[in-house]
């Protein structure tokens, strides 16, 4: 089953630019829902990257790696969205919380730092407004409805506007 985004620091040194490198997988607690994509909360993420020290505390670079179920906007197919998104947070130790408290930064609890929202905002951002199933889907016919994807070939031969239908009409004995 998912595991949560938390991380220890335990065996990184408080010493500025000593690294250690990490990589987990963990499940939102929650569906992670954007428009036509969905992150259901038995998939996992796997998230791969580095802590390093820095002066006041950590900075977390990592990559979140998911598969959501999408939706492709114009043939309206399903379909699986590799994501891969670039996260970057500074977690900064709770003696130097105060110097941070303007900023958009989070703090470091019990020598643990937790990635859930740093992970779930990098991944909403690297979702597409409109996802595809294929660049170059063509979608549904407008007329109706069949997959154009399926049928390239569909047609329903010339169709005149309905605006000039009288038109047309005139001159032809009945």
């Amino acid at each position: 089953m998912s595991a949560d985004f938390s991380l220890s620091l335990k065996g990184l040194r408080r010493t500025q630019g000593a690294i250690r490198e990490f990589s987990f997988q963990a499940g939102f607690p929650e569906s992670l829902e954007s428009g036509l994509v969905t992150l259901p909360r038995d998939k996992d993420v796997l998230v791969e990257g580095t802590l390093e020290s820095v002066g006041d505390g950590v900075l977390v670079t990592a990559i979140a790696y998911a598969e959501p179920d999408a939706q492709c906007s114009r043939c309206l197919t399903q379909f699986t969205l590799p994501v891969e998104a670039d996260v970057q947070e500074l977690f900064v130790y709770p003696e130097h919380g105060q110097e941070y408290e303007e900023e958009d930064v989070s703090l470091i609890h019990d020598d643990m730092i937790d990635l859930t929202q740093a992970v779930h905002d990098a991944i909403i951002l690297d979702l597409p407004l409109i996802p595809l199933c294929r660049e170059d889907c063509p979608g549904l016919c407008p007329t109706c409805g069949a997959d154009l994807n399926t049928d390239p070939d569909h047609s329903h031969g010339d169709v005149i506007d309905s605006r000039w239908l009288s038109l047309a009409e005139w001159g032809k004995i009945t």
